[in-house]
């Protein structure tokens, strides 16, 4: 049994933390003794209930959770950092931790210290090339000083790491031709961003009897920064006229006013388009109408190292997906066991062309079944769970 200090800059009490730290770390506390420090946003403290609820769960599985205030300015962060590591220390000392997990760069850099002056083993857990989605989305440019001293800091994390997880293996591959590391010493665990496979289940689907519209088309999540979502309409837009009656159904918690803006560039009737907001523990049943998934991706360079959950939601549902090459494994686990349509380009003919094929896949009977298979393979939150059992029993 290892004392684990786990810390995360995201906020276990958001949709994110919950699903990709905190279900983790149920499972991990049934071995390991589990101390979780993470940084909150003010106002979702403010949710008392939701709070408690939060409070209780951690109890329930023994977890010590510490919960810092998260800062969102440039001064705030290093305030963070500054905040994180004196508290790091006094865990460190207090729970005699064995190991410091870090969950993406800025925790990296805390519990770096806490390596180097009382010596715990050091996971990198990094969840992405963060300093190159930085400059891909604008907010840094690769020529500034912020891009300069995040790619070193990765570097030294990189080098300094007992063991790093990545959410890709074509991330694996490509952080392997760096030039300022030995590929021979890096430690690398591939575990990718996984999917509660109790919630995501195909039991819940709604019978062919129940779905009235001739195909629905799902597409979840947001539609801004990386994502491509004229794309998705133009897809739609071809979908429906080779099958007449056809329905896009988004769901989307945030973006209804941009996503309204992008319908009135077509002419999709108010019957063709379901627009709905659902918590996340509802995302599954609203999901379980759709007939298949669609989500569009830009290729930047970061992109090798993204895992979107999705995918991984969808294929549990035993529904196929369309979407792109060029983004993290993707191309090859959808391959695979031939679970959806992978476009190589947006153009009229790739996009008519992969609505045929999507249409020829769902005649498949296997189908469904190959796409739970493959999120068990690749996606399941216990497989993920106990690849990080393997990594703490293994120091």
């Amino acid at each position: 049994m290892a004392k684990v200090l786990y810390i995360t800059y995201d906020g276990i009490l958001e949709p994110l933390g919950q699903s990709q730290v905190l279900n983790y770390l149920e499972k991990l506390s049934e071995d390991h003794e589990i101390t979780l420090m993470s940084f909150e946003k003010k106002q979702d403290t403010k949710n008392i209930n939701y709070l408690k609820k939060t409070e209780s769960r951690c109890r329930k599985s023994g977890i010590i959770w510490v919960s810092l205030i998260y800062h969102k300015s440039l001064f705030g962060t290093f305030y963070d950092i500054i905040k994180g590591i004196y508290k790091g220390l006094i865990l460190k000392i207090r729970n005699k931790i064995e190991i410091v997990h870090a969950r993406s760069y800025l925790p990296a850099l805390i519990s770096l210290v806490l390596k180097k002056t009382l010596g715990s083993k050091f996971i990198f857990d990094m969840r992405g090339l963060w300093a190159d989605e930085k400059a891909d989305s604008g907010t840094w440019k690769r020529e500034g000083t912020l891009y300069k001293i995040t790619k070193r800091l990765e570097t030294i994390f990189l080098r300094e790491a007992d063991k790093i997880v990545s959410l890709t293996e074509a991330a694996v591959k490509e952080i392997k031709t760096f030039p300022a590391l030995d590929p021979n010493r890096l430690e690398f665990e591939v575990i990718r961003t996984c999917t509660n496979l109790s919630l995501f289940k195909p039991s819940i689907s709604l019978s062919n009897s129940e779905k009235k519209p001739s195909f629905t088309l799902g597409y979840v999540g947001s539609i801004s920064l990386w994502y491509l979502f004229d794309e998705v309409l133009q897809f739609f837009k071809i979908l429906q006229e080779k099958v007449p009656n056809s329905v896009l159904h988004i769901t989307n918690r945030n973006e209804h006013k941009e996503i309204r803006n992008f319908l009135e560039n077509y002419s999709f009737t108010n019957e063709s388009i379901i627009l709905e907001s659902v918590q996340h523990d509802k995302v599954a049943h609203s999901m379980s109408s759709m007939d298949a998934g669609i989500f569009f991706i830009q290729t930047f360079y970061s992109k090798i190292a993204s895992s979107p959950t999705k995918l991984g939601e969808f294929l549990a549902l035993g529904l196929p997906c369309v979407t792109n090459s060029g983004v993290g494994d993707m191309t090859s686990i959808i391959e695979e066991k031939k679970t959806g349509v992978i476009l190589s380009n947006f153009s009229k003919d790739s996009l008519s062309k992969g609505v045929d094929n999507l249409l020829t896949l769902k005649e498949d009977d296997e189908l469904s079944k190959r796409c739970i298979e493959s999120s068990e393979k690749y996606f399941s939150l216990d497989n993920g769970a106990k690849q990080y059992n393997k990594i703490y029993s293994s120091f």
